[in-house]
């Protein structure tokens, strides 16, 4: 025989960890658990056997780091690339996409959706054979089979564990989220409601388990499959869309969030119902064999039906809330808000005036907050309140008097905003500006889209390390406010930019010039809608570029790596950058239109969504 062949060779490895130390060990713990085993008569006497199966591998592991232990080791290499392989295969990048419908558009997103018919069609096989798993776990009670027991019983009472110690944290924080941000409860009233509404939901949940069994989980469970289709996560009818790629070489795909929502929500409800009707008590099993597995099914089971019924109901319910409230894509009314006084009345008597005008009045003896209204009637200018809405520019009796009057309201509106947006984006940008020199980087801006929660910097520029460009600082919705943030996506949607990147060496004066044009277009509504390059031509010192990204297909060289892509994005990006036609060469800057190598921008504009999540 030749001792020298591939094959010869591997069964000669394969015999060496056989025989080896933790291949006996193993045996020995099998050849217990067989012996003993079935002695027990329900599971509560197979915890320990639950415990040795599970301690011992992990003995092995923690030991393998300092003794010779193949076995061991060739399982730990083995999992860790099974691990990178499915980690490289499920990996998420996330992109936002302004204009789904421009070509080339990404294929719809159906990943998800096809995992829910598959668990949809899963779900109804374990409904027409309920007890499955557990008529499985109890035909595997006798002697020779018992170890597969046992392994069958731990990774059971895994699964069920990790979703017990997932759905109840998630359960609480949902009670506690709403109380904080519908009713504004803090410190001590919040725990004490949260308490005393989730006691509420335990004494509800613990008598309708006395009453109807865990059985009854199953029909809550059903209805919550169900409930997506009719209670929903709203999605705004001109914000952006998704951008998903799943793998490192995945292509990218688009879809809505309030889809993809409503699909996660739909796949959690299926896997639990699976997992309780796999397990539910039957007839065919004696009920006390399983005291131990049954008690963790029904803590898992009503724990789901919370979270996938009330509870969705509770986080669907103030996520559309606060989604209308702070989306700027969301139209508002505009309010005038008027302090009593002369200006009220007047202002009380000209209602219907007003009202057709597509305003709505407000007489209140409060200062309103910052996004209660958008003109503030009745204060006294000098008095400076603490507000942050504007005092009205122009007296009452001008508006209503004009043979429009909602055009004078809009301009006295739009031009008081236009001011504090440039005040206040300005302030934003000093505070990310380095106190080093000039190197060409820059900081994004997406103060309109309620899926970019603040600032991020271009700061991998220049070949120095830096941390990664997430978002920092204050948040826009705390700075702005929704009403600032609404004028802004209409401004931006009307000039078809989508981006701002403002770089490092423009100045306050230059910002606000470049800002100043921006605004201008839209009060006076200039004709066309779009701005070009050429809008912003004769400002001193600043070159203004108007660039494309479009989502790349194929990858993009340097910029896609094991773990991520970024190129998956869809935005038009006005540059902000400092004119070097002067000569200067401390720096290359931004490219123009039309060069071909944007792989900066591109990678860039990946890190604006490393953590899509909505602001509150």
């Amino acid at each position: 025989m030749d001792r020298t062949r591939p094959d010869f060779l591997q069964l000669r490895r394969l015999g060496r960890l056989a025989l080896g130390p933790e291949a006996l060990v193993l045996a020995v713990l099998v050849a217990l658990i067989e012996l003993l085993g079935p002695n027990s008569s329900d599971d509560l006497d197979d915890i320990v056997w639950v415990l040795l199966l599970v301690l011992v591998p992990l003995s092995g592991f923690s030991l393998a780091q300092t003794r010779s232990m193949p076995l061991t080791r060739t399982l730990i290499t083995k999992a860790l690339l099974l691990t990178r392989r499915l980690r490289s295969r499920l990996v998420l990048s996330l992109g936002l996409d302004f204009h789904p419908g421009r070509s080339p558009r990404p294929a719809p997103f159906k990943g998800m959706r096809r995992a829910v018919g598959l668990l949809a069609l899963a779900a109804v096989v374990m409904l027409a054979s309920q007890g499955l798993l557990r008529e499985l776990l109890a035909a595997t009670r006798v002697r020779g089979l018992y170890s597969l027991h046992v392994l069958g019983l731990a990774v059971v009472w895994a699964w069920l564990l990790i979703g017990i110690a997932v759905q109840l944290p998630a359960g609480v924080l949902v009670v506690f989220e709403v109380l904080k941000r519908r009713w504004r409860l803090d410190g001590v009233p919040r725990v004490f409601a949260a308490a005393t509404a989730l006691g509420v939901v335990l004494v509800l949940l613990t008598a309708l388990h006395a009453r109807e069994g865990v059985r009854a989980s199953l029909a809550l469970l059903v209805f919550a499959a169900v409930l997506p289709s009719v209670v929903s996560p709203v999605d705004p009818p001109r914000g952006p869309w998704l951008n998903i790629a799943m793998g490192r070489d995945g292509r990218p795909r688009t879809t809505r969030l309030g889809s993809l929502l409503r699909d996660a929500h739909r796949l959690l409800a299926l896997e639990n119902l699976i997992v309780v009707a796999a397990l539910i008590p039957t007839a065919r099993v004696a009920g006390d064999l399983l005291p131990v597995t049954d008690m963790l099914l029904a803590v898992y089971a009503w724990l789901a039906v919370w979270l996938s019924t009330g509870g969705a109901l509770l986080a669907v319910g103030e996520f559309n809330r606060r989604r209308r409230l702070d989306d700027p894509t969301f139209e508002r009314s505009k309010v005038i808000w008027a302090l009593p006084g002369p200006e009220a009345s007047a202002l009380k008597l000209e209602r219907d005036a007003i009202t057709r005008a597509g305003w709505r009045l407000v007489i209140a003896d409060r200062l309103p907050d910052i996004d209660d209204a958008d003109l503030l009637v009745g204060a006294p200018g000098e008095l400076a309140p603490s507000t942050r809405v504007p005092l009205s520019q122009v007296p009452p009796a001008i508006f209503l008097l004009a043979a429009d009057p909602g055009a004078v309201l809009d301009e006295a509106e739009e031009r008081d905003k236009a001011d504090r947006c440039t005040q206040l984006l300005e302030r934003l940008l000093v505070a990310t500006r380095p106190r080093v020199h000039d190197r060409g980087e820059g900081t994004f801006l997406v103060p309109h889209c309620w899926l970019v929660m603040g600032l991020t910097r271009d700061d991998d520029r220049g070949g120095i390390e830096r941390a990664s460009g997430m978002p920092f600082g204050q948040s826009f919705q705390a700075t702005l406010g929704t009403r600032l943030r609404r004028f802004l996506f209409e401004v931006m949607d009307r000039a078809g930019v989508d981006v701002l990147y403002v770089e490092d060496a423009i100045t306050p004066e230059q910002v606000s010039e470049v800002l100043g044009r921006l605004f201008e277009r839209h009060i006076e509504r200039v004709r066309p809608r779009a701005v070009a390059e050429h809008d912003f031509t004769g400002i001193h010192g600043v070159r203004v570029v108007l660039h494309d990204v479009t989502p790349e297909f194929e990858g993009v060289e340097g910029v896609d790596n094991a773990t991520a892509r970024h190129a998956i994005s869809r935005a038009r990006i006005l540059i902000v950058g400092k004119d070097r036609n002067d000569g200067d060469d401390d720096d290359d800057g931004p490219p123009s239109e039309g060069e071909s190598n944007d792989n900066w921008l591109r990678e860039s504009l990946g890190r604006l969504f490393p953590g899509l999540q909505p602001t509150g």
